[in-house]
């Protein structure tokens, strides 16, 4: 029987029945006809595809150094990222900048290192010397570094090293904190590590010219 059959039927046995009893069945009647109603825009509802995005795999941390020799390990890393010294009263950070009124250049990089910042090995390898960045001053130090297998050598100055001769480092891996360069230059230094590198048979080279491209978010 369809919908309207239904009703008739209904219609017909409310009119035998007292008026008290007729109001209770109607109400019963129109709560279901809404009842139904709602039921069947829900059900319309969850029957349409939904789609659900799902969560992509977490992307692998990309290495910011470089394996030179396939061992599984970096060889190349920069110190720090936090960019490199700029002009001061003492002149430029680059490499190859005038050094003493133009007779000399400057031999390596200088990065800005706030103090106390730590600082990571440029190169794997094995810790060679630690020693006094300037003779007779030993507040400011140094850390070198050399790999006979990549031929590479560096030098980082003004950390307070936390490794010492005969270990073993990764590059990337903490060797120490930044110094304070403030008492040797007074007159507004940025303060800064300098990082030097040599090559084969122990020619200088422009540490931009080795090091990895700086990692997406750094001040080159």
């Amino acid at each position: 029987m369809n919908g309207s059959g239904i009703l008739l039927t209904q219609a017909a046995a409310l009119a035998g029945m007292p008026a008290l009893s007729r109001v209770a069945v109607m109400a019963a009647l129109a709560l279901g006809l809404v009842g139904g109603a709602a039921l069947g825009g829900r059900a319309g509802a969850e029957t349409a595809a939904v789609s659900v995005p799902r969560p992509g795999a977490p992307a692998a941390a990309a290495s910011t150094g470089i394996d030179l020799d396939e061992d599984g390990r970096d060889d190349l890393a920069w110190p720090l990222t936090l960019g490199q010294r700029g002009e001061d009263a003492y002149g430029s950070g680059a490499f190859g900048a005038s050094r003493d009124g133009g007779r000399r250049r400057h031999a390596g990089l200088d990065l800005v290192a706030p103090v106390g910042a730590p600082i990571r090995a440029p190169i794997s390898g094995t810790v060679t010397r630690v020693g006094h960045a300037y003779p007779g001053d030993a507040d400011l130090q140094f850390v070198e570094i050399t790999n006979p297998t990549t031929q590479y050598a560096a030098r980082v100055f003004y950390v307070g090293p936390s490794r010492g001769p005969g270990a073993e480092v990764t590059a990337g891996e903490i060797i120490g904190r930044a110094q304070d360069l403030g008492r040797r230059y007074p007159y507004g230094m940025t303060n800064h590590v300098h990082v030097e590198f040599t090559g084969r048979h122990g020619v200088v080279l422009d540490p931009l010219a080795v090091l990895p491209a700086f990692p997406p978010g750094s001040r080159a």
